[in-house]
């Protein structure tokens, strides 16, 4: 994501200096603050397991989860999504299989939830876990689109 942000740089550049109509300027200003703003929280996304909390970091903030205030975690499996579903008695948090290090995600947070509270779900979930390849393959299929949007716009023959 990080190569795909740099790359579209330019492209916008030359969109907003091309001196196309208002709609399509306003149209791809949107679009780029879109693209940067998903690729800042894919950035930022992070997940921090210690024995009294559980903090899930992301553009919108930091939510801290006690341990002690973790009712139930379930595993949840749609298709190629997984999720762990952390249930409190106020709130519910899905942490997607698109975090980096998923299974580790699940082993640290059985290792300091209580057992009562961990569903048959999440170990279902752990032995027949998904790898999100579609994840990396749309990263670099933008990269390769934005490259020959590149080569096609700056190097014409």
């Amino acid at each position: 994501m990080i190569l795909a942000t740099l790359m579209s740089i330019p492209i916008f550049v030359d969109v907003i200096m091309s001196g196309f109509e208002i709609s399509v300027l306003l149209m791809a200003l949107l679009l780029m603050i879109l693209f940067y703003l998903l690729t800042t929280n894919n950035l930022l996304r992070k997940i921090r397991i210690t024995d009294s909390s559980v903090t899930i970091r992301g553009i919108l903030g930091s939510r801290r989860v006690p341990v002690a205030d973790i009712v139930r975690l379930e595993g949840i499996s749609m298709g190629s999504r997984q999720f762990i579903s952390l249930a409190t008695k106020k709130r519910n948090f899905l942490i997607p299989n698109s975090f980096a290090g998923f299974p580790e995600i699940i082993s640290d947070l059985e290792r300091v939830v209580n057992p009562e509270v961990v569903g048959s779900g999440l170990s279902a979930m752990k032995e027949h876990f998904i790898v999100r390849k579609s994840d990396i393959t749309g990263a670099w299929i933008t990269v390769i689109l934005l490259f020959i949007i590149i080569i096609i716009r700056f190097f014409p023959r």
